[in-house]
């Protein structure tokens, strides 16, 4: 009989390092303040950033930007964070109480170019763009720039392209509106550049991941979606779970899961996570330490009472075990293969290409007739991504798919507003410049390179390659709506498929991440 999970077994009773968010916040020490200074009462040294220091407006009137999808424009509310997350903001205040941090950092002798890169504001209140009589407010002056920008490369016109570019650069800055930030990491995305703000965040990355986990959802709703029917999935029989991970990062996503297998088990069964090597790890080996995660969840595992074994491997080498498995008949042997791939927390963009492959294999693995028990596979991919930019918009093209993304963006970075208000804005800052950014590079990618992947998208495409759907319970769902606090926050959560396998997390009126179980 299949155990019933709680939200509060499977997320919060886990990881000790990324339990609490005040804890959490206890070791940050971050960013851009004086010893013993509170966030609220901050001010930045002299430089051009004081002009979006928000003088005329108060915590009760903050601004947000207009949600722009298709030819609706909507003013959304003016929301807060409940009770609990204002308390763990609080939290955020011991950012700037390290004085070491704060030495690291030294805004207050940024040299004049590095205050000019940081935020640049234009004298311009008015695009002439289409009409020269026609003044266009500030946020739709940008809106409609990074529009034109797709549109111009769509059509091949790379100059035009570059003078939007430049257009936008002068309007951009990492402390203004919502699609100012997007403008701003947008154009260090086109020019491939890190920027100041980039290399001190990357210092305190550790931190800032544990924080961005815990106050986003995103992340851990995909994580709990997966382990939810990972649990539901395995057969009582089973001795061998093998779990193939396409993306472990720091392991996270584990611990609730070895908790409750050690539950189920009684010490019995193994639990064998296999985490998938790429070679474009290696250029930021301390961000993703294989050796770290590995010993991490050993000494969780060693304490929930479960036997674990964690390999790592390349695709080769998967292709070769899931063959001896096949070989041996894994007759008490289930297979689980993880694919979460390209969400906020995790930082990265992963190849197309890569997420095809392990498709393929999974599919040959848990597919394989031979060895099947009444014609049912013996095995479940989970997958978790966020949400292709093209299915928000109706019709196809690159600068369909701009759109798309950046309407998609605009919530991410509206999100970021309504969990860290302006007197946070250096947390909100370092978290963008993170997690955000390389969302935000999508858009940097040219037409070209887009073309590239839509040729790709067959094979990723789950049901198109042969995989049937899993269906996800009533109980599983509703449960992903507490997590996500639907009805008191601005999340909510929603079932999609015929089968009704796949679960959407959106903010206010914008999907943004979809999972979905396959067999």
């Amino acid at each position: 009989m299949m155990m019933q999970l709680q939200v509060d077994e499977l997320l919060l009773q886990s990881w000790p390092d990324y339990r609490s968010v005040d804890s959490t916040m206890e070791e940050i020490g971050l960013y851009f303040g004086e010893e013993n200074a509170q966030l609220s009462n901050f001010e930045f040294s002299s430089s051009p950033m004081e002009d979006f220091s928000y003088a005329d407006h108060d915590d009760s009137s903050q601004s947000h930007d207009l949600l722009v999808y298709g030819d609706h424009v909507e003013s959304p509310p003016v929301v807060f964070p409940m009770d609990d997350e204002v308390d763990e903001l609080k939290g955020l205040c011991e950012w700037v109480v390290s004085q070491e941090d704060v030495e690291s950092l030294n805004l207050s002798t940024i040299s004049s170019d590095h205050q000019e890169s940081i935020c640049v504001q234009s004298d311009q209140t008015s695009l002439v763009l289409p009409s020269k009589d026609m003044e266009i407010d500030d946020h739709l002056s940008i809106l409609h720039l990074l529009k034109a920008y797709g549109e111009a490369t769509e059509l091949g016109q790379e100059d035009l392209a570059r003078e939007i570019a430049r257009r936008l650069k002068e309007k951009a800055c990492p402390i203004g509106t919502t699609l100012e930030r997007v403008a701003y990491h947008f154009i260090k995305a086109l020019e491939n550049q890190v920027d100041y703000l980039s290399t001190q965040s990357i210092k305190n990355h550790e931190a800032a991941f544990k924080a961005f986990y815990q106050i986003f959802p995103y992340g851990r709703f995909a994580h709990f979606a997966a382990n939810s029917m990972i649990l539901e999935a395995i057969p009582e029989d089973t001795r061998v779970v093998h779990i193939v991970d396409f993306d472990i990062g720091k392991g996270i996503q584990w611990p609730p899961l070895i908790e409750e297998l050690s539950r189920r088990s009684s010490g019995n069964a193994l639990f064998r996570l296999i985490s998938i090597k790429w070679e474009e790890d290696h250029d930021c080996p301390s961000l993703n330490s294989f050796a770290e995660t590995k010993k991490r969840l050993y000494e969780h595992a060693q304490i929930s009472g479960l036997r674990l074994k964690v390999e790592e491997m390349d695709m080769e080498g998967l292709a070769i075990e899931m063959e001896k498995i096949k070989r041996r008949g894994r007759r008490n042997e289930w297979l689980s293969f993880n694919l979460m791939v390209d969400l906020p927390h995790m930082g990265t963009i992963r190849n197309v290409k890569h997420v095809i492959e392990f498709l393929k294999i999974a599919k040959d693995s848990i597919n394989d007739h031979s060895v099947n028990f009444n014609g049912t596979s013996r095995g479940i991919i989970t997958a978790g991504n966020v949400i292709e930019a093209e299915k928000l918009m109706d019709s196809n093209g690159f600068a369909s798919f701009f759109q798309g993304k950046l309407l998609q963006l605009q919530a991410f970075f509206e999100s970021m507003e309504w969990h860290f208000p302006f007197q946070f804005i250096e947390a909100r800052m370092a978290m963008e410049s993170l997690f955000l950014a390389p969302q935000v590079s999508y858009l940097s990618r040219g037409s070209q390179k887009w073309e590239e992947t839509t040729t790709t998208r067959e094979g990723r495409d789950l049901e198109a390659i042969g995989l049937k759907a899993w269906r996800m319970s009533r109980d599983h769902v509703q449960e992903a709506k507490e997590l996500v606090r639907e009805g008191e926050s601005l999340y909510w959560v929603s079932t999609e498929g015929d089968s009704e396998n796949q679960l959407v997390l959106g903010y206010m009126g914008t999907p943004l991440i979809r999972f979905s179980s396959w067999r």
